[in-house]
């Protein structure tokens, strides 16, 4: 085995793993990275996994894995409700993180181990002879962050392993020692962006969490662009939330955004508000890569797609007095798209005509006994029979407007008058 003192290489790497914070790298190259450097100082590494439990609403621990067999990092986002499963917490990591510890190694070519967990067998049939296990804690003490887990969770992981016969040598063990106070700020920082990529995309959508990224972020910050408006919103909630128990109700609520705002992200749209009851989305047109025409077709299908959800959540909401029933409304039109509100509390949302006239469009479903109702400057764009419903005046608007349904959708007494718009 080649022995390790007080290496120029020890420094060199800790120079370039505070390099790759500095200039933002992200943590799959971080770790990719280091498993080559460590491979070229002559330490026969085998596999790298570098984590830990991070506070996001949707997920609850981040993993990039590396093996020297493919030289690929992936990343790995671990939702919340697996962290109480045996198998997130029958692992060396939970059970070093859980009772405080900093360091563990377990020599696999030794037989079994003291303490046996599912990955040790998994590595010693892969041929591993060696595994070590770090953490780096962030020192965080407050209770509230995790109710099911003890204080001082959070904090960067890291396990190594080798195949090499005999293992690791104490000093080869040394120099991962002392590298893994700056991995870890390094993995903290890249962690970050990731945490903060998330973040934005289930609480503003990828598109404006994007914007706010780039730096979209000060009051009166955005400008108009061209998009396809969908609102959406349920019916007879008011009844249902005095006739169901709470419970029960806001089962109905979420199974019914599972079935609209869940469809609209599932065809390219983007969520910007839960209004109450109501779903306010948009799918951005752009002529080079999303076309008015693609747009169109993709909010339609979305609109297919939630009432072919709500048919299947209405077999079981039958029986306990419920249903999901709702009307959508479809328009395009040019918003302003950006940051509004006070100089501290501020909130991310399209304004304009255009987004008051959905509103208003969706308000003709009751009226007009349909599910879907859309206007003439969507129309335009749809490459489909269509089936005209009359000329309206909406509420708030100077001009009375054209509007649509699709055939399937349209009242009797409509039946008779479509529209081939095929183009």
């Amino acid at each position: 085995m080649i022995e390790f003192s007080r290496s120029p290489l020890l420094d060199s790497v800790a120079a370039w793993l505070m390099g790759c914070g500095l200039r933002d790298t992200k943590a799959e190259d971080v770790v990719r990275g280091f498993g080559n450097r460590l491979v070229s100082a002559g330490v026969p590494v085998a596999r790298i996994n570098v984590g830990g439990m991070v506070l996001h609403p949707i997920f609850g621990a981040l993993n990039v894995l590396w093996t020297v067999r493919d030289d690929q990092a992936k990343v790995e986002l671990t939702p919340r409700d697996q962290l109480a499963t045996p198998g997130f917490r029958n692992t060396p990591f939970f059970d070093l993180a859980h009772n405080g510890g900093s360091y563990r190694r377990y020599k696999l070519e030794d037989g079994s181990v003291e303490t046996s967990f599912p990955i040790l067998e998994e590595l010693r049939s892969d041929g591993a002879t060696d595994y070590l296990v770090q953490f780096e804690s962030y020192h965080r003490d407050d209770a509230s962050r995790w109710s099911d887990f003890p204080p001082g969770m959070e904090g960067v992981m890291m396990s190594i392993s080798t195949r090499r016969i005999g293992g690791f040598s104490d000093s080869e063990i040394n120099y991962i020692r002392a590298l893994m106070p700056a991995l870890a700020l390094v993995i903290k920082n890249a962690q970050s962006r990731i945490l903060a990529q998330g973040l934005m995309d289930a609480y503003l959508g990828s598109y404006s969490g994007n914007r706010v990224l780039d730096g979209v972020i000060e009051r009166g910050d955005g400008g108009a662009i061209d998009c396809i408006l969908f609102y959406c919103d349920l019916r007879n909630s008011s009844r249902m939330a005095e006739d169901m128990p709470l419970d029960r109700y806001l089962a109905l609520i979420n199974d019914y955004f599972d079935c609209t705002a869940g469809a609209v992200e599932d065809h390219g749209g983007e969520i910007l508000k839960f209004i109450g009851d109501a779903v306010m989305a948009i799918f951005p047109v752009d002529e080079k890569s999303r076309p008015a025409v693609d747009m169109s077709r993709a909010a339609l299908s979305s609109v297919l797609e939630c009432l072919a959800r709500a048919r299947e959540k209405n077999i079981i909401w039958q029986k306990y007095g419920g249903r999901i029933e709702f009307g959508i409304a479809l328009h395009r039109g040019s918003v302003m798209y950006g940051n509004v509100g006070t100089e501290r509390r501020l909130d991310f949302t399209t304004i304009g005509p255009a987004v008051n006239q959905v509103n208003r469009l969706e308000g003709l479903c009751k009226s007009l006994k349909t599910p879907l109702v859309m206007s003439s400057e969507f129309a335009a764009d749809v490459a489909t029979r269509l089936e005209p419903l009359g000329q309206h005046q909406l509420a708030g608007m100077s001009q009375s407007t054209k509007v649509f349904t699709l055939p399937e959708f349209a009242p009797p007494v409509h039946k008779s008058s479509s529209i081939n718009r095929s183009k």
